[in-house]
């Protein structure tokens, strides 16, 4: 038997015949839906069992003496292959990522002899171990219950030369590298999180306000340290978890234009709080109409209508009013209002949206029309969708707000495809504060018409000074998978 703390063979390049390549993406996946199956079936479950039997098979299908998965940075590898996520399944891999870092897990090896029953008393174990501290303790555990033939990996037992990374060319690139990957891990800890907070309350009735504050205040550290990543992953977009990450990403964007407009840590706080609960109402609304793949009826759009209030009507469930639950109520009620009040609720008494809430309805906006609508067909790129608040939509928006958002994701918002002076076409990644004209970027095809290797990206962090960005390309000028390059 190998030592536990051994990381994968060293990085090596795909060929035709590669068995990692062939079954590793479906391997992922299966190991998805075994730790999803046992988080919701006991063992006799008929699903359950053949969710084991075939991840037992791929696992089988790449095993020798054993088989080493290993998830650090942004990438998994399989016996020592990085493995490439199709744009069907890269929601599956964050999520499956973020099972590892919320842990504090680096990998899994499967020895020879491994049964499905011992798989499943594993994955119950790796369900349970619910924290860095259950993670910690997780190989000592694996052992005491008999479990032999899968061995997890601690992520501080591994190096980068155990994952096949060569290192950082530069202590620049280190920091970007190292400043994205805290960004990720905060992000996929905040959606996974939200989906517990969503679930929680619609078994209870009113939200934990208490996980809510825990899943916001790593969004306010990382943006009062001017880390600005976070704000570029707000541009990911997967159908499966819209609305856990759409939370997220108001939550996200209210916070830095909050930072933006000088509000202390203590008001940026309430604020991602309010924003992370500002669609709350929407519990009370029929699935059939929030799923409906056509547009609304006038009916439909009733029901859709009163979800502000159903938000204030479930916040209101908690035990005690404080100047958080009251921003929170406000923004749940005023989200969709519009400052010029021509949205719903409709009022024509009172004051208005609240500071917080018009901060909130703009991010609210921005991020819903980014996001695939199965009535619309395609979402606005995010460059269309600030020319659209800048433009004909202004008037529904503070313009202090407004500039803010310009603030918070620059002239060419993440998720844009540029054009350069020099003849690069660029994905921006993220806004950089000190211009907004040059965002950091990824390169996608170089002047000669080359283009990048997977295994080597470039990176402008940020875009150099000499560099003028030409023209924004529309999605139908450039077939390119964002969503995937964004989390990769």
């Amino acid at each position: 038997m190998t030592d536990p703390s051994a990381g994968p063979r060293p990085l090596r390049r795909v060929t035709e015949d590669d068995r990692e390549a062939r079954l590793g993406p479906q391997l992922l996946v299966r190991l998805h839906g075994a730790l999803r199956g046992v988080r919701l079936y006991d063992s006799a479950n008929q699903t359950l069992r053949e969710q084991l039997l075939d991840l037992m098979t791929l696992i089988a299908g790449v095993m020798d003496d054993e088989v080493m998965l290993i998830g650090m940075g942004e990438h998994f590898y399989l016996n020592g292959l990085r493995l490439k996520a199709d744009s069907a399944h890269v929601h599956l891999y964050r999520a499956l990522m973020s099972e590892f870092e919320t842990r504090g897990l680096g990998g899994l090896r499967f020895e020879n002899g491994l049964t499905a029953t011992e798989l499943e008393r594993f994955l119950r174990l790796l369900v349970a171990a619910r924290d860095a501290a259950g993670g910690e303790a997780l190989p000592e555990a694996a052992r005491a219950m008999g479990i032999h033939h899968v061995v997890p990996v601690r992520a501080k037992d591994l190096t980068a030369q155990q994952t096949g990374s060569d290192g950082p060319e530069s202590e620049e690139e280190s920091a970007a590298d190292s400043e994205r990957q805290r960004a990720r891990q905060v992000f996929l800890r905040a959606v996974q999180g939200t989906q517990n907070l969503i679930a929680r309350t619609a078994q209870t009735g009113r939200p934990a306000l208490h996980l809510a504050r825990r899943l916001v205040q790593p969004i306010v550290d990382s943006i009062l340290k001017s880390e600005y990543s976070i704000i570029g992953l707000t541009a990911l977009k997967d159908h499966d978890e819209y609305t856990y990450a759409h939370c997220v990403n108001v939550s996200v964007l209210s916070i830095s234009m909050g930072q933006v407009v000088g509000f202390p840590r203590a008001v940026l706080a309430n604020l991602g709080v309010a924003a992370l609960l500002h669609d709350l109402g929407k519990l009370a609304v029929p699935a059939t109409v929030l799923q409906k793949p056509d547009r609304l009826t006038p009916g439909e759009w009733g029901h859709l209508h009163r979800h502000p209030l159903e938000g204030v009507k479930i916040i209101s469930r908690l035990p005690s009013l404080s100047p958080l639950t009251l921003d929170a109520m406000r923004a749940a009620f005023q989200h969709h209002m519009n400052a010029d009040l021509s949205g719903y609720p409709a009022t024509r008494t009172g004051n208005g949206q609240a500071t917080l809430s018009r901060i909130v309805a703009l991010a609210d906006f921005f991020d819903a029309v980014t996001s695939h609508r199965a009535y619309r067909r395609r979402p606005y790129a995010p460059f269309e969708a600030l020319s659209l608040v800048m433009g004909p939509e202004r008037g529904r928006f503070d313009p202090g707000v407004l500039w803010a958002l310009v603030r918070t994701v620059g002239l060419y918002p993440a998720g844009s495809v540029l054009l350069t002076e020099s003849d690069h076409v660029v994905l921006s990644l993220s806004p950089n504060p000190k211009d907004l004209r040059r965002p950091h970027c990824r390169v996608l095809i170089r002047p000669d018409s080359s283009v990048p290797s997977a295994d080597a990206p470039e990176s402008w962090d940020p875009m150099p000074a000499e560099e003028q960005v030409v023209r924004v390309l529309s999605p139908e000028e450039i077939q390119v998978d964002t969503s995937m390059l964004l989390a990769a």
